[in-house]
């Protein structure tokens, strides 16, 4: 795709989402508190998808950025909203109370979905930059203004083999690729979890960009990778990219898929 009509459909989806009615009043209440323009959201949410190979991790440092995340999390018909069903989906089907969203970015979908609901489910959102800490506890507010009484937050270094603690859920979305050691990491979480845990992951298969530490250039190396690091697939999805919605896969492959898996530690 040439790179100014690139460009131009990226201004388009930001702005719509900004102007949807749906999340106008959320995305105007997080430029206010940060001090950001709708100008400056949209050149974040340009820059970030226009080449996925021009950064790195420390991207995330910004709150900007996390802003601009959020914006990718509500684009209507996109892989972004086809794999927070996917957590719901998987969420649905299992029996538990604690939860640990580890790498978590942003607060996504589910995170809405339990907010509403009357229940004791408790989560524990990880990541390693104090962003993901400070835009998270503003939008948590619009979700939820008792948002505290179920969601809390820890700072781990993955890159230093922290361990997040015992809880009946692990999700990695969009995260374990992006660690230093992904195997030794997964696998010591794994070993240490407690023996019913469920294991809930995004594996990108296709090829790698900058910021991943690992690459499956099949499912089959996925689920051999899984294997090796004590997970056995109990469900499953292929969440492929919409190159007409998901611009970000047009330089990187067309045919680029998450494996969405649900996992139970192998007895």
């Amino acid at each position: 795709m040439d790179k100014e009509l690139k460009e131009k459909k990226l201004r388009e989806f930001a702005s719509s989402i900004i102007e949807d009615p749906r999340y106008k009043d959320e995305i105007q209440y997080c430029l206010r508190h940060f001090n950001l323009t709708k100008e400056q959201l949209i050149d974040g949410y340009v820059k970030y998808d226009l080449d996925a190979y021009d950064y790195e991790n420390e991207v995330y440092e910004s709150v900007a950025m996390r802003l601009v995340l959020h914006l990718h999390y509500l684009l209507e018909g996109s892989w972004h909203q086809d794999r927070q069903n996917a957590v719901v989906d998987f969420l649905g089907k299992i029996d538990f109370n604690t939860m640990a969203d580890v790498g978590f970015g942003v607060p996504t979908k589910y995170l809405r979905h339990y907010l509403k609901e009357s229940n004791q489910k408790k989560f524990t959102l990880v990541d390693l930059y104090e962003s993901a800490f400070e835009f998270s506890k503003v939008l948590l507010y619009k979700f939820s203004p008792e948002w505290e009484e179920q969601i809390f937050f820890k700072k781990v270094n993955m890159n230093s083999m922290e361990y997040v603690g015992d809880h009946d859920v692990y999700l990695f979305q969009d995260s374990i690729e992006h660690t230093i050691e992904p195997t030794g990491y997964l696998a010591d979480t794994v070993s240490s979890s407690p023996k019913d845990a469920k294991f809930i992951l995004s594996l990108p298969i296709g090829p790698a960009v900058p910021s991943h530490y690992i690459e499956f250039r099949e499912k089959e190396a996925a689920i051999k990778w899984l294997d090796h690091v004590g997970l056995k697939v109990d469900d499953s999805r292929d969440i492929y990219v919409k190159p007409e919605v998901d611009l970000f896969a047009v330089d990187i492959d067309v045919s680029f898929f998450d494996y969405f898996v649900l996992c139970s530690k192998k007895q």
